[in-house]
């Protein structure tokens, strides 16, 4: 979120989608309709003794993972606007070089939630050695992956100072985290035309048609609108290669999940949610109601393994996650909500 440069409206112009399914090559499961969201406030219990301060910006919530019973998730906390313009020797008047953006919170019970500590900056001229932005983390195969957008000083290196799309692996989610190679994921710089030339950021991962799915959201040269594209590999750490039609979708970021047969795609600052059956073509919006999305937010998926322990082995309708809510004078706050689809309707 450090460059939002997409109207601010809800949008359910069909064009926005630029890789789509032709009509008779999928299945819609039936009960994708009727979508609701409620709010609540994020209450974090320990936030006068660890210095949580709820005026300030908070957004941009991880992945949710259950994990040794507790729920763990990771957002950015203190968020400086404008700062992406800024140099490297202006970003000490922004960021605390010595922790990231991202702060790591746990909850027992999905309602009060306790700040643990702030993730720590990568060495002296690593691709993360500003800050990391946009982490989103999954558990696969007994360990923790964090992806997130790198920030860098290292302009010699990386050529600019959002470095790319970089994972960091631990044992437990409270880390230590180290590195795994490089990047993942560069914005393509040596490319004025390309979609993605300014930035890579925005993370997010499904697993399908065994390929790993790693959507993510560029920029190009003219800046504009941000799109979201795709960039597919064999193994959760890579190598990844760009889907060679990108971008797929308009959008500012996105959450997206496995869903039966398929996979839902939410692209923020749009107003739809759309279904894919492979990963890379996407149907027509379905039907929704912008305010009953859900904006720069996440939901715990409790049958989905890379969420951590499995809570049921079927698919779900009714969820609870974390979304961030613009407020006036001070930018986003991250709120609890109620999400679900399939319910009947109000007839009131």
């Amino acid at each position: 979120m450090l460059t939002a440069c997409v109207s601010r409206g809800a949008s359910t112009d069909k064009t926005l989608i630029y890789s789509r399914a032709e009509k008779g090559t999928y299945s819609i499961p039936p009960e994708l309709v009727n979508f609701k969201k409620t709010q609540s406030r994020l209450q974090v219990v320990n936030a006068k003794e660890f210095g949580f301060d709820e005026n300030r910006w908070q957004s941009d919530p991880s992945r949710i993972i259950y994990h040794g019973g507790k729920y763990h998730v990771w957002m950015i906390d203190g968020f400086v606007n404008g700062v992406a313009g800024t140099s490297p020797a202006n970003w000490k008047q922004c960021v605390n070089l010595k922790r990231s953006w991202i702060l790591y919170m746990t909850s027992k019970d999905t309602v009060q939630w306790k700040a643990e500590h702030y993730l720590p900056l990568g060495p002296k001229g690593s691709a993360y050695d500003l800050t990391i932005e946009q982490a989103n983390v999954l558990l696969h195969k007994g360990k923790f992956y964090l992806f997130a957008e790198g920030w860098t000083s290292n302009i010699e290196k990386y050529g600019q100072m959002n470095a790319g799309i970089i994972c960091l692996v631990a044992d437990s989610p409270e880390g230590p985290w180290k590195q795994v190679g490089d990047i993942l994921v560069k914005p393509g710089i040596d490319d004025k035309n390309s979609w993605d030339y300014r930035m890579a950021l925005n993370p997010r991962h499904v697993y399908i048609n065994g390929k790993w799915h790693m959507y993510y959201k560029g920029m190009g040269w003219k800046k504009g609108p941000t799109e979201n594209g795709l960039a597919i590999a064999d193994s959760l750490t890579g190598p990844y290669t760009k889907y060679k039609d990108n971008p797929l979708l308009f959008g500012h970021g996105h959450f997206c999940w496995r869903y039966k047969h398929g996979m839902l795609m939410l692209p923020f600052w749009t107003g739809t949610i759309l279904w894919s059956q492979d990963g890379i073509h996407f149907t027509e919006p379905l039907a929704a109601r912008s305010n009953d999305l859900f904006l720069f937010g996440s939901l715990y998926v409790p049958y989905d393994p890379l969420c951590g322990e499995p809570r049921t082995d079927k698919p779900v309708t009714k969820y609870w996650g974390l979304e961030s809510k613009q407020v006036e004078g001070r930018g986003w706050d991250v709120v609890r909500i109620e999400w679900e689809f399939g319910a009947q309707e109000d007839n009131e």
